[in-house]
């Protein structure tokens, strides 16, 4: 999936993985490129459907007629495709996060140090037991 730019309806492109490119430039500079069959996201009703909950079903037998069907492997997410139950031509697009990848934000708090307060109320027992101690 890759979110477009200036799209109706805000839906991305959905599309197939068919080969995977890899620009070797000099220095080690290099560019990863994905190579998809992108299905028909531009026509509403015919190429994708969004049902009363968001779920949105792409039409597996239409695809889109384009001369780019490049895009950066940075640009891209993945999703998988379930097949329908009563029609096999329309799939239901499930978005999904690869293992070991991790949205992490910015504006979290400071994480609690449970350890440094459990070894600092440890030395405040000690301390207390040694007091009450009699020789």
């Amino acid at each position: 999936m890759v979110k477009g730019e200036n799209q109706i309806d805000d839906v991305p492109w959905y599309g197939t993985l068919v080969d995977i490119v890899e620009l070797r430039y000099t220095k080690g500079n290099r560019v990863v490129l994905f190579n998809c069959d992108w299905y028909d996201t531009a026509r509403k009703g015919t190429g994708y459907k969004i049902d009363r909950y968001g779920i949105i079903t792409v039409n597996t037998t239409r695809k889109l007629n384009t001369q780019e069907p490049f895009v950066l492997a940075s640009q891209a997410t993945q999703v998988f495709y379930v097949k329908g139950v009563r029609n096999k031509i329309w799939s239901f697009v499930v978005e999904t996060n690869p293992r070991n990848a991790h949205e992490m934000t910015n504006d979290e708090i400071e994480p609690y140090q449970e350890a440094e307060t459990q070894i600092q109320s440890m030395h405040a027992i000690q301390n207390d037991v040694e007091d009450n101690e009699i020789d």
